[in-house]
């Protein structure tokens, strides 16, 4: 599957069919490994599932999910580059993860962590990478993480993590990361991230992220995200990256089936990702009612966080949280060439400073697929930028900041063959002061009315705008769209004032 969007393409991955989650024999640490990275892709016919990620008592989850490649082959002949010392055990690994200014070649093969590295400061971790300036070339090596040894690790939020990056200059090129659920559900914890990025200048150029294992999963946020909950809550997300600068993901791929974000910045300034595939995994709701045991039963079916109601029917949920996310203080973020699909946020980012999104496609997200805003001191570039009118809006600029002077290129697509939309999927919400939106039409076939609209202003408004709508869908400018020039195939519905309507052919 290539990973890569080609620019003008409307669609380059291969997107499952609902599937059921490949086997685990809990029992066998082995097995686990191998099903998780290696088993066959599953149909909806295959009455299998894995007991790391649902209780042994209900029926097989169905879910929409992309199965990670396998890893690659052991090989006991392999490319060592000039300058690079071969280390063959995870030990010396371990040992060189401490030390400075070193080029070192791991000997390709599977390597499963049997223990923990000592605390640092408050910081707990299975890895702690405390040197600098070092490149590890991993090519060929898989390292796994499971979740027995991650089990021992704190429960208190920001503490633990399998990977810590203390060191600078680090960069990790060509490994294969997997966790392992070397137990049944829900008889594990996990450290909060996988990798806890702070060391200034780290790099992760070609490598391959199998995350998984946090309990509960399968519920979205039902059942908490945070603070309060419903139940324990163990959250394991893919990366955090936290006033770090300069971190780079290069031609990598993240496979996710945890509840938690794959990347998220905490402060960060320079964050940069290209060529990447992020994929999550989505569940519909009807395929809850049919568990048996587990936490929508203890509650009966109700959804408990930020209200209780009943989990509705008829509607894709995500079983992780946002692909790319910030938090505040973040800057100088840009992401190129890379898909995002299956997340519920596809790309929330709320910038301090620059954020470029150029060729990034946003695919079946579980609640919105762009939100994306800089303050003051930076500017929002969406440039030839895709997504898919799937389960839910393409856009939701309500969130941060109203934007101001950005621009944004969107081309709209129908989600794969086998997607039927749901009553939630749209364009979404626009808003914005003194900004730039242009809609490219990519669908094949026509889009439901329902879902072919696209709301202008918002509880923010738009003022002062330039909309070039080159698709069919219904703009409803509503009351706070004011003193905007709106270029239109589609039609428009004009709630607004002192708005110029321009009727504008295909393109």
């Amino acid at each position: 599957m290539s990973i890569a969007i080609a620019r003008g393409a409307h669609r380059a991955l291969l997107v499952m069919a609902v599937a059921l989650l490949p086997p685990i024999a809990a029992s066998s640490p082995t097995a686990v490994g191998q099903d998780v990275a290696g088993g066959p892709a599953a149909g909806p016919e295959r009455e299998t599932k894995n007991l790391g990620l649902q209780r042994a008592g209900n029926p097989p989850m169905q879910v929409r999910t992309t199965e990670p490649p396998a890893p690659p082959a052991a090989t006991e002949t392999f490319e060592v580059r000039d300058g690079f010392t071969v280390v063959e055990t995870l030990e010396e690994f371990r040992a060189a993860l401490r030390k400075d200014g070193q080029k070192v070649r791991m000997k390709p093969g599977v390597y499963r962590a049997e223990g923990v590295d000592p605390p640092i400061d408050r910081h707990q971790h299975v890895f702690a990478v405390t040197g600098s300036n070092n490149h590890f070339d991993l090519r060929g090596v898989v390292i796994e993480t499971p979740v027995s040894v991650q089990s021992p690790l704190s429960k208190r939020p920001h503490v633990s993590d399998t990977w810590h990056l203390f060191g600078d200059g680090n960069t990790f090129e060509g490994g294969y990361f997997r966790n392992v659920l070397d137990r049944p559900y829900p008889e594990y914890s996990v450290a909060e991230n996988e990798f806890e990025v702070r060391g200034d200048d780290s790099t992760f150029r070609d490598c391959t992220f199998v995350i998984q294992g946090s309990v509960p999963y399968g519920y979205t946020d039902y059942y908490g995200k945070g603070g309060p909950n419903f139940g324990r809550l163990n959250k394991h997300g893919f990366m955090s990256i936290e006033g770090a600068r300069n971190t780079r993901l290069i031609g990598c791929r993240i496979f996710m089936q945890s509840f938690g974000h794959c990347v998220h910045m905490h402060g960060a300034d320079g964050v940069h990702i290209e060529d990447c595939l992020f994929s999550g995994t989505l569940r519909p709701t009807d395929d809850i009612y049919r568990e048996r045991v587990g936490r929508a039963v203890d509650y009966d079916f109700q959804a408990m966080y930020r209200g209780t109601r009943p989990i509705p029917r008829g509607q894709m949920i995500p079983l992780v949280e946002d692909g790319i996310r910030t938090y505040g203080g973040d800057r100088n973020v840009t992401v190129i060439d890379t898909t995002v699909e299956r997340f519920r946020g596809g790309v929330q980012v709320h910038s301090e400073g620059d954020v470029t999104l150029e060729n990034v496609a946003v695919l079946e997200a579980g609640d919105f697929a762009f939100d994306v805003t800089a303050g003051d001191e930076g500017a929002a570039v969406v440039k030839d930028c895709r997504a898919d009118v799937a389960y839910r809006p393409v856009f939701n600029l309500t969130r941060g900041d109203t934007p101001e002077d950005a621009f944004y290129e969107v081309t709209i697509l129908n989600p794969a063959d086998d997607v039927v939309p749901t009553a939630q999927a749209n364009l979404g919400v626009i808003c914005g002061e003194r900004c730039t939106f242009v809609l490219h039409d990519g669908t094949t076939r026509p889009l439901p009315a329902d879902a072919n609209r696209l709301r202008c202003g918002g509880r923010k408004g738009l003022k002062n705008s330039v909309v070039k709508n080159f698709t069919s869908a219904t703009l409803v400018l509503d009351e706070r769209v004011r003193g905007c020039r709106i270029e239109s195939v589609g039609p428009v519905e004009d709630r607004g004032r002192d708005n110029k309507i321009v009727r504008i052919p295909p393109e």
